[in-house]
């Protein structure tokens, strides 16, 4: 059922990129003969208006049909032939906003997502303060209390989680702590040694909990949703410059189909709110994988577009032919591996997500 739920919300962030196309599309006036949802025979087709609705086997994607669009070099191109209603005779900037539209949906979706997720309860972040302490650790052998602020962890300041979190990564189970708390306004000196954890034994805790932090009305949502998404943007940033570079493996870090669907589906068991979240992320990487410059994907149209301006017309069709069929095979190779790679994994047992020390 979970693998249902996961594939039907995969689908849905297809569906809202093309719909950003289409509905674009259609208000700067590109007739859409067709929206279909996934490929192959259509099961089910209804026109309404001027557009056809296909419903297809193959449920891997979708798409918006724009007359003149048929092809990046299209027949249209190539003798000049282009009706009024067609993409290829809409200005510059107006096939730049069609062709943005998808990505920006995707973009949009993400915001719309954390906005519900949050307003829902889900946490925005965490503070020093303790919550919850583990039975039979050295947060209760040294006596740390719900409702304590951590203060210094062996001298150094802390002054949320994440510093917390970096000075304790390294430690070992059996390990001196040195720590100060806020406990009614004073400040207090524990000292213990790290116990294990009682769900794995060969990693160390301290045993505490952290309270969480919730939005407070719609728009402190909207602003964490905005936030959100921005700092997600940049952290794929990060990770494609981690890529280039080589400092993260890149056997371990794409996933085909077969792994978006497995973790999605592990998600989607942990309840709705964790869904959502993943959805969301996946959202933003759609969005920014369309927008790489190159062909087929949305940045290279942009791209094209762009050089138009710069050269004052348009790319001769044959360039542009042997660009797309060069960025089409780059990512069918990128697909081919990155199933190889998650075939890889299910054969020797290894996770789609690999495990990080805390």
């Amino acid at each position: 059922m979970t693998i249902l739920v996961s594939l039907l919300g995969l689908i849905l962030l297809v569906v809202i990129h093309e719909l950003g196309h289409m509905l674009v599309a259609k208000a700067l006036g590109v007739h859409v003969p067709e929206f279909g949802i996934g490929f192959g025979p259509a099961i089910f087709k209804k026109k309404f208006g001027k557009t056809v609705y296909s419903f297809r086997i193959i449920l891997l994607g979708g798409f918006a049909k724009m007359e003149g669009m048929e092809g990046v070099a299209s027949v249209e191109e190539e003798t000049g032939e282009r009706g009024p209603r067609s993409y290829l005779s809409k200005s510059a900037w107006r096939r730049a906003a069609i062709i943005f539209a998808g990505p920006f949906a995707n973009l949009l979706a993400a915001v719309v997502i954390f906005f519900g997720v949050y307003m829902a309860g889900a946490p925005t972040g965490v503070t020093t303060e303790v919550e919850e302490v583990v039975p039979d650790s050295l947060a209760t052998q040294v006596d740390l209390r719900p409702g304590d602020r951590l203060v210094s962890a062996y001298g150094e300041p802390v002054e949320d989680w994440s510093e917390f979190q970096g000075i304790m990564a390294d430690r070992k189970i059996g390990d001196p702590v040195e720590l100060v708390v806020e406990r009614g306004g004073e400040d207090l000196e524990l000292s213990g040694e790290l116990g294990a954890d009682p769900t794995n034994p060969d990693r160390a805790i301290v045993g505490i909990q952290p309270k969480a932090t919730t939005v407070s009305g719609p728009i402190d949502a909207l602003g964490e949703a905005v936030g959100r998404t921005i700092q997600v943007i940049g952290l794929f940033g990060w990770f494609v410059g981690q890529l280039v570079t080589g400092e993260v493996n890149f056997f371990d870090s794409v996933s085909s189909p077969i792994g978006v669907v497995s973790v999605s589906s592990t998600v989607a068991s942990q309840g709705l709110l964790s869904f959502a979240n993943l959805l969301a992320f996946i959202s933003l990487n759609l969005a920014v994988f369309n927008l790489l410059p190159i062909l087929p994907l949305d940045g290279g149209h942009l791209f094209f577009i762009a050089a138009e301006k710069v050269i004052g017309r348009p790319v001769r069709p044959e360039t542009v032919g042997k660009v797309a069929a060069f960025g089409l095979a780059l990512i069918l190779m990128l697909f081919l591996f990155a199933t190889y790679a998650d075939v890889s994994k299910i054969v020797e047992g290894q996770p789609f997500i690999p495990e990080q020390r805390p």
